[in-house]
């Protein structure tokens, strides 16, 4: 994933302590020796932008996606309908 994406999403508050992600991690196996494993666990701060696979199960570019969020981590601003207050109107 790409780092302005991961700021992206940090920032909009879509990366909490309940989102599942697939990420390559380092892991303990059996006799005691630490190998990388692609693993699903909860995303936290200390899990770096590389080494995620998938977030909720989609890829991250998908996942931002369905948030408007572009690939770069920009994203579209809307013009805001409907009528305006009367503060804005003066």
């Amino acid at each position: 994933m790409k780092t302005e994406l991961y700021n992206t999403l940090r920032e909009r508050n879509l990366l909490t302590e309940e989102t599942l992600v697939t990420a390559q991690l380092p892991t303990q196996i059996f006799g005691g020796t630490w190998v990388e494993k692609i693993v699903e666990t909860h995303w936290s701060r200390r899990i770096p932008a590389d080494r995620i696979h998938t977030i909720e199960g989609m890829p991250p570019e998908r996942f931002a996606k369905s948030y408007d969020i572009r690939p770069d981590g920009t994203a579209k601003v809307y013009k805001k309908r409907g009528r305006k207050p009367k503060n804005k109107t003066e």
